[in-house]
């Protein structure tokens, strides 16, 4: 297989376990478990448990969306000689791709958290009570790029389910979208970074990494924007190197093809040792470690002939990405109470695994549907992908 042929496969295969693993992050059953009419469930579980799902939420997933930024990054510039008219194009084609989808749908998560309050609705969401509605530009703003909870234009006493990532970092309503939210930043800020790795090649994307590695363990320990904002940086402007020396990351990746035997132990680390105070340093390698090993695993199964690009499912990423955390956690909820599950460990586990791949499926299905007979509306929620 050609080189060009298996980097094209391998970006496309990659997309959909991809986003499997960024929806399994957001169903994290072990961190608050979930309520029922403010009836606390799954919160009293052995270790085995926590390791579990900690594995499967906050290790596996991990390399998800800094791979997505890296491959943004090369695409972004792949191929084109990099000038002020290409830039000027690609402005105007990412407001179509990136900005009108990511306004759209927050639009749609600001509609969804409203709709609560209506009468038919409030008794099944009770805390939508204790929910009030204040409309200010800076709330506004908040809503749609900055979200600390009780910060933006949804005011409540209780705080949200949905809302709890927000503690120590700012999300658009619609959480998953910081990744769209700080790949705009990226595309407005991609003339300094051709700039920077024109000048100083190997030794920017090196700083970047230092700081992202470092970001939240040593400089900026209280949280904020600067942990998203680093990992867009890092990541993204990688795959912009690769792309602007006209390298394959693909092919650079696959001659390290002994780091997958170093990623296994360090995900188990990371595994066991979470709540350390040196956990975020192997963490943070295991990312590194496993966004290459993705790489080349990936790679080598597209070039075996073991695994093939399913058009239905990549194109419906963006879709998975933007919908997903809408309906997931009332998914969960309505299993759990139309199947009378006791709160058990095994309880919380089968619903750990088979409410994500319901969501998965649903939003895979509704993709399918709106591109075939909605096929306007579907350009609009997806930018046209």
């Amino acid at each position: 297989m050609k080189n060009d042929e298996l980097l094209s496969q391998t970006i496309s295969y990659l997309r959909f376990p991809l986003i499997v693993g960024v929806v399994f992050i957001h169903y994290n059953l072990a961190e608050n478990g979930f309520s029922i009419h403010g009836v606390k469930y799954g919160l009293d579980n052995p270790d085995w448990y926590y390791h579990i799902i900690y594995f499967f939420s906050g290790v596996l997933p991990s390399i998800c969306v800094p791979l997505f930024f890296i491959i943004s990054g090369f695409l972004f510039f792949y191929r084109k000689d990099f000038n002020s008219m290409v830039y000027k194009q690609k402005l105007r084609t990412r407001a179509r791709t990136l900005l009108l989808p990511f306004l759209l749908w927050n639009i749609i998560a600001i509609l969804i958290q409203a709709s609560y309050k209506l009468p038919f609705l409030s008794s099944v969401f009770p805390h939508a009570n204790q929910m009030d509605i204040i409309l200010s530009p800076e709330r506004l703003f908040n809503t749609f790029f900055a979200y600390y909870e009780n910060e933006g234009i949804f005011v409540s006493s209780v705080a949200e389910e949905v809302l709890t990532e927000a503690n120590r970092y700012p999300f658009p309503i619609n959480f998953p979208l910081w990744y769209v939210r700080d790949l705009i930043v990226m595309v407005i800020l991609s003339p300094l970074i051709y700039w920077m790795i024109k000048r100083c090649g190997l030794w920017f994307i090196s700083l970047l990494g230092m700081v992202w590695f470092f970001t939240d363990s040593l400089i900026f320990t209280e949280g904020g924007y600067a942990t998203s904002f680093f990992t867009a940086a890092f990541f993204f402007s990688s795959g912009a190197y690769f792309s602007i020396n006209g390298r394959s990351f693909v092919e650079c990746m696959r001659q390290a093809k002994y780091v997958p035997l170093i990623y296994l132990p360090l995900a188990f680390a990371d595994t066991f040792t979470k709540g350390a105070d040196y956990n975020v340093f192997i963490h943070e390698s295991g990312i590194l470690t496993g966004v290459v090993s993705a790489v080349i695993v990936s790679s080598y199964l597209i070039e075996k002939g073991t695994v093939r690009v399913h058009s239905a499912l990549t194109d419906s990423c963006f879709f998975i990405l933007a919908l997903h955390i809408l309906i997931m956690s009332n998914i969960g909820k309505v299993l759990f109470s139309i199947l009378h599950l006791p709160d058990s460990t095994y309880s919380m586990l089968l619903l750990y695994f088979f409410v994500p791949i319901i969501t998965i499926t649903f939003c895979t299905l509704t993709h399918v549907f709106l591109g075939k007979y909605l096929h306007p509306v579907c350009n609009l929620l997806t930018g046209g992908r």
